[in-house]
């Protein structure tokens, strides 16, 4: 039996076993595993069982929708089907241990959550993928075998972006550390804005687990994409702020009515409705039956929304 080596896995990764009936190689299974390199990167994955979650759904959608917007992406192809390959295995569910290994297909994500508990690497591989230096070397042997020129220009671009966003969430991280201040002088953004959008997002959706605080739902699909939005408390235009306290996620709706002063949140964390909408009508009922509700809060205390941000907000946009 061969070494389980980094040779070993390369081989493995240049090889998969992949559909190319369509002329070229199906993208699946590699787009799966760039998102699994990227999140073990990120401090997402970190241990070696890897759980079909959001995090991983929302990024191998990132990459399949930048790459093939026309066409749709189904992550639990490439989850159930990478087993093929050797060194991806799969945990099955209660009751799913002896007819696992006779299901030969896969449709939807909602299977995936159904049979499989988590999947997990081999362990040399995992290791090797916690070390920069072989996620580096893999990612590379990905792209320059299964995507064309111009899908790896965008790739590395992707990869580079990543890694600044990463970089940039570190740096947010290390802020929340210090006193909240909102008055805190403008500062120039010295980072790219795409990297600022995309750090910021990456901690406010990590730290409420791409949940809306306010209707507790968990808006991100199996099939789809994510509905909760990564929202600034005092507006970005206003005060330049990334401060991981300045945030917070609101679905779509919720984040509108935040913005738009239809509803606040007071010193107790509970939610405020403006008392301009009506009770009595069913579309604003959706809202007033809101009124005083707790949001949900990161588990860290340290990362609440600020007071003095929630304040801004009371004073400045919620109309009274």
């Amino acid at each position: 039996m061969p070494e389980k080596n980094a040779d070993y896995y390369i081989k493995k990764f240049a090889q998969l076993r992949i559909d190319r009936s369509h002329g070229r190689p199906a993208p699946h299974k590699p787009i799966l595993l760039l998102s699994i390199i990227e999140l073990i990167e990120r401090g997402v994955i970190l241990t070696n069982e890897i759980e079909l979650t959001p995090e991983i759904i929302s990024t191998f959608l990132s990459y399949w929708n930048a790459l093939y917007p026309e066409q749709k992406g189904i992550v639990a192809l490439p989850f159930f089907h990478l087993k093929s390959d050797g060194f991806w295995h799969l945990m099955p569910n209660d009751g799913y241990e002896k007819s696992f290994n006779l299901i030969r297909h896969i449709k939807s994500s909602y299977q995936i959550r159904d049979m499989v508990k988590y999947a997990y690497l081999d362990s040399e591989l995992f290791e090797l993928l916690s070390a920069d230096k072989s996620r580096t070397m893999f990612r590379r042997v990905i792209i320059d075998n299964y995507f064309d020129f111009e899908e790896k220009k965008w790739l590395l671009q992707a990869v580079n972006l990543s890694r600044e966003a990463l970089k940039y969430e570190h740096l947010l991280i290390a802020e929340a550390s210090l006193p909240y201040s909102v008055n805190k002088p403008k500062e120039k953004i010295r980072v790219k804005e795409k990297v600022r959008e995309v750090g910021f997002r990456h901690v406010i959706m990590s730290i409420y687990n791409y949940t809306c605080s306010v209707c507790n739902m968990r808006i991100l699909t199996l099939e789809g994409a994510s509905v909760v939005d990564a929202a600034h408390i005092i507006p970005f235009s206003v005060s330049a702020n990334d401060d991981i306290r300045n945030g917070i996620a609101l679905c779509k709706l919720h984040h509108w009515s935040f913005d738009e002063g239809l509803l606040s949140i007071d010193e107790n964390y509970r939610v405020m409705t403006t008392p301009l909408l009506s009770a009595q009508r069913p579309t604003e009922w959706l809202l007033t039956e809101l009124s005083n509700k707790q949001i949900m809060l990161p588990q860290n205390e340290t990362l609440y929304p600020a007071q003095e941000a929630l304040h801004y907000h009371r004073e400045n946009k919620f109309l009274k």
